[in-house]
């Protein structure tokens, strides 16, 4: 959500800004704006993309410091007012910020009755008047952010700039993510590496309550207190943060034709010369908990049901919750639970929330992410990474499939259980038949589909689980009402729906529930459904839509998946929308 990109000192601030904000519109966004000192301040923003920004921007721009903005609104409408970057009420601050300031209404109103004025509704322009107030107060900008960092409550990633400090960006940070990119004669920031790969390969990652500031031949980080601190670069794979569609039309579809290699560089690194390499200790501590507790957020959620399936095999107990529910109600079932947190981007506000819960009672716990450097990542005592590059589409497809890969290995590797790997590699070969044969017909689907106001997915044990993820892509990126029901829940409700002509989307690969599912079947087409059946070769029947050869069907969330997420990104196609940026969502959920 929202994204920042600064530089100082940079050859083409301009050109990088700009660059960069299109690298991190994936984070979803409404409106941009960039801001840079030649002779003042110059500000330049509106609602809209970041090429209509570039539009009214001037095309010759002389500044050795610039940062830029997207927004995705949560404070404040999405109007050019409530657009970043913002300036101070006296002009002496501006900056940029992504997050949630929990007790802006109280700053605000401190500030109105230091007779400051506001143009906007939003919390960040609160926060460059609350700096600007104790900047003209002690003329001392470290002491200004210590003052305000004692004071401002929530979430933060902050860049700004003064108008008498002209070669210096400052910097803030409080559970939103701010990373600055080491640079030769120039130094970079943005809320992640994405935007500086080209120019640097060399990162810090500030943690929570630091802060710092950037000039083109130095970097300084300090702590809240002020006291400075040495924080070693780390390096990132650019091959794996790339943003490359490499020929593809959307990264939708390119994300969804990466499945097999991720599914097989998880297996390479986690699986070697006949054994799993996961750390002896964390598998030691997985063996002697009594409960897994499995806590995420949508996607990831979906992937967590599945995942306590598969402890399950192994003999244990599992409970999933979704983080924004589990963080206000935390329950701990066992005596030794172990908390499994899992998050596509490691920056999830819900999930940093459950982290604090988590550690404050000493529990141990893993996240498992694709993102290394995280917030998360940092912060938690285990940390397992995807390994599955850039994931710019913001509907989840390979991400998905690496984190059920990875927790199927993981489960497995508490009894050494190395059949697993030789079933996840049966499961590409269905994997590769989708793609070279079942396009077309899925496409076919996904015409006759796309004016429907609502449907169904239906399966059960592992297929509901699909269905689950299936129908949440569907909504994601078509708009269409949908909806996942375990087939034997039918009976009990959601039956009183289905009408004539309603599509049902039905999964068949269990075969202890297939014979269930055929009946679920005919119940719907009573009904006046119009049934679409995809079935394995052993258990399917004539009349089924679309056939797949037999795999482990615990599985079903790496072989078929990616029918699925077709499904969705045709259906959308269909209908002319933004497969890659849906109305109304993000990428990175950095704000409860």
């Amino acid at each position: 959500m929202c994204g920042i990109v600064g530089a100082v000192g940079f050859i083409s601030p301009k050109e990088y800004v700009f660059k960069g904000l299109k690298m991190l519109d994936y984070r979803g966004y409404d409106s941009a704006g960039i801001a840079y000192f030649h002779s003042g301040i110059k500000i330049y923003k509106d609602v809209g993309s970041v090429e209509h920004l570039l539009e009214i921007v001037p095309e010759d721009i002389s500044a050795d410091i610039m940062i830029g903005h997207t927004r995705w609104a949560t404070h404040g409408a999405p109007t050019k007012l409530n657009t970043h970057p913002h300036l101070s009420f006296n002009q002496r601050i501006c900056l940029v910020h992504n997050g949630v300031i929990d007790n802006y209404k109280e700053i605000k109103k401190f500030l109105l009755d230091k007779h400051y004025s506001f143009y906007g509704e939003t919390d960040s322009e609160v926060i460059a008047n609350l700096l600007e107030y104790y900047y003209l107060e002690n003329n001392d900008v470290i002491e200004t952010i210590k003052k305000a960092m004692s004071i401002i409550k929530g979430s933060y990633a902050i860049t700004f700039f003064t108008d008498d400090i002209k070669d210096t960006l400052f910097v803030l940070k409080n559970a939103s993510p701010l990373v600055i990119g080491l640079g030769k004669g120039f130094n970079l920031v943005a809320s992640d590496a994405s935007p500086m790969i080209e120019q640097t390969d060399e990162f810090i990652e500030l943690d929570d309550l630091e802060f710092g500031y950037i000039t083109k031949k130095e970097v300084k980080i300090f702590n809240k207190n002020g006291d400075e601190i040495k924080k070693e670069p780390i390096h990132k794979d650019i091959e794996l943060i790339s943003h490359d569609l490499k020929g593809y039309p959307h990264y939708m579809i390119k994300e969804i034709e990466e499945i097999p290699q991720t599914v097989n560089r998880i297996i390479s690194n986690y699986f070697q010369k006949g054994k799993y390499q996961f750390d002896p200790e964390l598998i030691k501590d997985l063996q002697e908990s009594d409960h897994i507790i499995f806590i995420a957020c949508g996607t990831s959620y979906h992937a967590g049901l599945v995942g306590g399936r598969y402890f399950e095999k192994y003999d244990k107990s599992a409970s999933r919750f979704i983080a924004s529910e589990w963080a206000f109600h935390p329950t701990y079932p066992g005596q030794k639970p172990f908390i499994i947190m899992i998050s596509q981007s490691g920056e999830t506000a819900d999930l940093i929330h459950c982290l604090k819960i988590i550690k404050k009672h000493n529990l141990k716990n893993l996240i498992i992410t694709n993102t290394g450097g995280s917030t998360l990542d940092r912060n938690c005592m285990y940390s397992l990474l995807l390994h599955s590059g850039v994931e710019v589409s913001v509907a989840s497809t390979k991400a998905y499939v690496a984190q059920v890969t990875l927790l199927a290995m993981l489960a497995a590797s508490l009894d050494k259980d190395i059949k697993v790997v030789d079933d996840l590699r049966q499961s590409l070969d269905v994997v590769y038949d989708i793609r070279d044969h079942y396009k077309p017909l899925i496409m076919k689907v996904g015409e006759e589909i796309k004016d429907k106001k609502s449907l169904f997915f239906l399966g059960r044990s592992f297929d509901y689980f699909l269905s689950l993820e299936a129908s949440l892509k569907l909504k994601e990126i078509s708009y269409i009402h949908s909806e996942a029901i375990p087939g034997g829940e039918l009976k009990h409700g959601p039956i009183a729906l289905i009408e004539k002509g309603i599509p049902v989307i039905v999964f068949i690969t269990d075969p202890d529930t297939a014979s269930s599912m055929r009946g679920n079947i005919e119940e719907v087409k009573t009904r006046g459904a119009r049934v679409y059946t995809i079935a394995t070769k052993s258990l399917s029947r004539p009349e089924d839509t679309i056939v797949v050869e037999d795999y482990a069907y615990y599985l079903s969330s790496v072989a078929i998946s990616s029918i699925a997420f077709y499904l969705a990104y045709y259906v959308a196609l269909a209908k002319g929308l933004n497969v890659d940026k849906p109305r109304n969502l993000a990428k990175s959920v950095t704000v409860e």
